[in-house]
């Protein structure tokens, strides 16, 4: 895809800031796999997934530049479109071939649900990868290559693609003693930033959706993922909640949220319980 339909790239004083809050500090980054390994797996380590402008009423903008400053100059996560907004942003400035398509989550078996996630596929010496750092869930922590029946492992868990005459490509996950199970599923229709608007104002204003009813943050570590589903702050190891903790004040919800995810963020939700100070 042609790196200028989405907008001009990134400035190198930009990149250089992008690279700080991904901890990649004096790293040289080139339009390989190296490079994109370590930047997928610093994303998801260094910048959340959080819901709290959904749950606040804000609809989320698909701006490049107001997504920077949220994520990168204020410490702040996003939902999917500007994670991987952002990220897509990033891919294409530091001159990798790079396309984002709408996918279908297909974790609930017989329920087709709208295209409500981006991900991306990169080009790398003729082979495709699929790239990822919105899924707010344990989830592929390096690119996966696009090859039917290959299975693939990031440490973690294993993972898999399949072909589906309706969703298309199908990621599959097997996490450790335990089946496998679907993720999600995405066509090859290339997709510019401007397409995810619609989907990106269901998440935030839809009844059915569920990024406005409880909160629904997600970070990552090496041998963890950490996430917050309503008031329950949770540590996700070897395919299964390990530690749980009942958050029970606002002040522990803002010490939480700056120690394990490094968000500092104010919001109001009346229907949980739990309002900061």
């Amino acid at each position: 895809m042609d790196p200028l339909i989405n907008g001009k790239p990134m400035t190198e004083k930009q990149i250089q800031q992008y690279l700080h809050k991904l901890q990649l500090v004096d790293f040289e980054p080139a339009a390989d796999l190296d490079t994109l390994k370590k930047l997928q797996d610093a994303h998801l380590k260094y910048i959340p997934y959080d819901n709290f402008d959904c749950l606040n009423g804000r609809i989320t903008s698909l701006k490049r530049r107001e997504i920077f400053d949220k994520l990168i100059m204020h410490n702040r996560g996003g939902i999917c479109f500007e994670l991987n907004g952002l990220y897509n942003w990033l891919l294409e400035s530091l001159g990798f071939d790079v396309t984002s398509y709408a996918a279908r989550y297909t974790d609930k078996l017989e329920v087709y649900q709208i295209r409500r996630h981006r991900v991306m596929c990169v080009t790398l010496n003729g082979k495709r990868y699929l790239t990822d750092v919105g899924v707010n869930s344990e989830s592929p922590r390096v690119p996966l290559e696009l090859t039917e029946g290959l299975i693939q492992s990031d440490g973690i868990s294993q993972y898999k693609l399949s072909r589906d005459e309706f969703f298309g490509w199908l990621l599959w996950q097997k996490e450790r003693g335990k089946p496998w199970k679907r993720l999600y599923g995405f066509t090859e229709d290339p997709m510019i930033d401007k397409d995810f608007i619609a989907a990106s104002f269901w998440c935030d204003a839809h009844p059915d959706s569920p990024f406005i009813k409880n909160k629904t943050l997600s970070i990552f570590r090496e041998d963890c993922n950490i996430t917050i589903r309503g008031n329950f702050l949770k540590f996700y190891l070897s395919g299964r909640v390990k530690y749980r903790y009942r958050i029970r004040t606002g002040a522990e919800l803002k010490e939480i949220l700056w120690e394990y995810f490094g968000i500092n963020v104010e919001y109001q939700l009346k229907d949980d319980g739990i309002d900061f100070d």
